[in-house]
């Protein structure tokens, strides 16, 4: 059985299966592509026991104000499957098409800036990325309107994620997996006056720092506020929402500062603390759409 499972887990996560889906993303209707969505999605979702799904369960309860019961969660668990199973197929659908892409997802004021500000001005910038609508398409709206950033994706990547990343290069997106050497890169590139991307809301087990996030401790790692308080950079939160009409609106924040405080400890919690606050009314305006599924608040089960 232990076999069965390893295999079917490395078949998943293959670079067969994403260019299968690759393929179909390109290939199906959004009409039929909305129906195979439903049905795997649906699957997935009531598996009670899954510790993703757990997780899922979780972090909504916490985002949604610990007020929802047990049958308004399975619900809820349902549609924030569905909306990443429909970001997915908008990702396949549209992630070799430029007139697509630049169809599907538009700019907000802030986001505007925040391209002017590391295309045309060379300013140093940290963007933060929400797992939030088409997240991952994001990347590639950014780098066809001129910007090239560095990006730190996803620590030690199976196969697929290494054959994702290699898409995003040949977007013309820089992309390393984070680790110590790339770390040390991308700050590096920050002090030079470039601009860095990487997620912001992923948690890591056993963090030494836990800083609050919609009223609660959380195990969101503070290791890229470090970086941008210790390379003096500037940081921008970027959130990927679907639209009623089914585009997506690629918003950014405000320009947020780090501060300096004279306590390792407090300077870190500090800091994070209030990217996290300003991440906090993107969640809460489309919870659905927060395609989180480790436990952010592990402590939490309902």
């Amino acid at each position: 059985m232990m076999s069965h499972k390893i295999t079917v887990q490395k078949l998943l996560f293959s670079p067969t299966m994403n260019r299968l889906g690759l393929f179909l993303g390109e290939t199906l209707s959004p009409k039929m592509g909305n129906r195979i969505i439903s049905l795997v999605t649906n699957q997935i979702s009531r598996r009670k026991e899954n510790e993703q799904v757990k997780a899922v369960r979780a972090n909504q309860w916490v985002v949604r104000g610990k007020t929802s019961n047990r049958k308004e969660l399975d619900e809820i668990v349902k549609k924030v499957y569905q909306s990443s199973g429909r970001a997915l197929y908008d990702y396949y659908h549209c992630m070799r098409n430029e007139t697509r892409i630049r169809e599907l997802i538009q700019f907000d004021d802030n986001l505007n800036y925040f391209i002017k500000r590391i295309r045309d001005e060379k300013k140093r910038t940290l963007g933060l990325v929400l797992h939030m609508g088409a997240f991952d398409l994001s990347g590639f709206a950014i780098a066809i309107s001129g910007a090239k950033p560095f990006i730190l994706s996803y620590p030690n990547p199976n196969p697929a994620y290494k054959w994702q990343n290699e898409l995003r290069k040949q977007s013309g997106l820089i992309v390393e997996p984070l680790s110590m050497e790339s770390f040390h890169l991308a700050a590096k590139y920050l002090r030079q006056g470039g601009a860095v991307i990487t997620g912001v809301d992923r948690p890591w087990a056993d963090t030494s720092y836990n800083p609050i996030f919609f009223g609660m401790p959380c195990d969101i790692p503070v290791t890229t506020i470090q970086m941008a308080i210790r390379t003096e950079t500037p940081i921008m939160l970027l959130a990927c929402i679907r639209q009623p009409d089914e585009r997506y609106i690629l918003h950014a924040s405000e320009l947020i500062e780090t501060r300096r405080y004279n306590d390792r400890e407090e300077e870190l919690m500090e800091n994070t603390g209030k990217v996290l606050s300003a991440a906090e009314p993107f969640i809460a305006s489309a919870p659905d759409q927060w395609a989180m599924f480790y436990p952010v608040w592990p402590d939490i089960s309902v």
